[in-house]
């Protein structure tokens, strides 16, 4: 699964690395977990990757608005679960925040 990709296309905004400085509205994400699914006979036929995509913005309304367009394309996606989404304010930065953590599926491994 090609995340940045889907965030480009979705969204129209940079997706920067969590090293860079954010600039907003921006996008960062990352595989945070590689979990088994189904196994048997000793070997594992089904595995998924987890993501966790931040959206960083200013405005909350405009926050809002790429976060309904990223949860409706990622939920488009066959073998990817519907992403749990978090919006919070972040009292630092003075920034919104999108978070979604979504399961991506792979297709049979066997």
């Amino acid at each position: 699964m090609d995340v940045e990709a889907l965030i480009k296309s979705t969204l129209d905004i940079p997706v920067i690395d969590l090293s860079e400085p954010l600039l907003y509205p921006c996008a960062t994400w990352y595989k945070s977990t590689e979990e088994t699914e189904l196994s048997g006979g000793g070997k594992e036929t089904e595995a998924s990757d987890t993501y966790e995509i931040d959206i960083w913005c200013q405005e909350r309304d405009v926050l809002v608005s790429y976060a309904t367009l990223l949860k409706q394309a990622i939920s488009l996606n066959e073998y990817c679960t519907i992403p749990d989404l978090t919006i919070t304010f972040d009292t630092n930065g003075k920034v919104w925040r999108a978070n979604f953590n979504f399961k991506h599926v792979k297709e049979d491994i066997t």
